[in-house]
C-alpha cells in the first residue's frame, strides 16, 4: 500500500515538473528544411531556428523550464533572462545538486542570466530591475526575424489595498 501511494506521488509529481513539460510540449523537428535551418514546433506552429532565438522566464519554475529550453536549443539562443523568486537558486542546488557543484548551471552552454526577486512573491525593486533588463533585451537587442520564447509559472496576481484615512 505505502509503495501504491509513493508511486502515486511520484507520478504526480513528475506530471507537473516544469522541465519534462517543457521536453514534453516544446518539440525540436530532427529534420531540416531545404535551407538547412532547424524548427521549433509549439503546438501548431512551426518556428524557423536560425540562432535566433531569445527567452524571458518568470516564476518559481523558471529554472528547470529554462534548462530544458536549454537542452533543446542551446545552439539558438542569443540571450536568455530569467525572473525567479528569492531563495529558488538555494532550493534548486538541494535539490539538483550535481547540476549547481560550481554555480549556478556550470554546464549550460547558452547566455541565461538569472535573477532572484519578489521576496515573498510581493513586486520589489529586483523584480522590477529584472523586468526592465528583459524590456531592454527586447527593445533594444532583438531584431525583426528574431523569436522571443516567453515561459510563465504560477499566476499573476495584483491587488490594490484601501487605506482609509482616519
Amino acid at each position: 500500500m505505502k509503495s501504491d501511494v509513493l508511486k502515486l506521488f511520484r507520478a504526480a509529481i513528475g506530471a507537473v515538473d516544469p522541465y519534462l513539460c517543457v521536453k514534453h510540449h516544446l518539440v525540436f523537428n530532427a529534420h531540416r528544411t531545404n535551407d538547412e535551418k532547424k524548427e521549433l514546433h509549439i503546438e501548431d506552429n512551426d518556428v524557423i531556428l536560425d540562432h535566433n532565438l531569445y527567452i524571458a522566464a518568470f516564476g518559481k519554475a523558471a529554472l528547470g523550464m529554462c534548462r530544458a529550453v536549454n537542452e533543446l536549443y542551446h545552439e539558438h539562443i542569443i540571450k536568455g533572462i530569467a525572473s525567479i523568486p528569492v531563495g529558488t537558486i538555494e532550493q534548486a542546488k538541494r535539490k539538483d545538486v550535481h547540476l549547481y557543484k560550481d554555480g549556478i548551471y556550470p554546464s549550460w552552454n547558452c547566455s541565461f542570466d538569472v535573477y532572484e526577486g519578489a521576496q515573498n512573491n510581493l513586486p520589489d525593486h529586483a523584480a522590477m530591475t529584472t523586468a526592465q533588463r528583459i524590456q531592454t533585451m527586447i527593445s533594444k537587442t532583438m531584431k525583426a526575424d528574431d523569436i522571443l520564447l516567453v515561459l510563465i509559472s504560477g499566476k499573476v496576481t495584483y491587488t490594490k489595498e484601501k487605506h482609509s484615512s482616519r
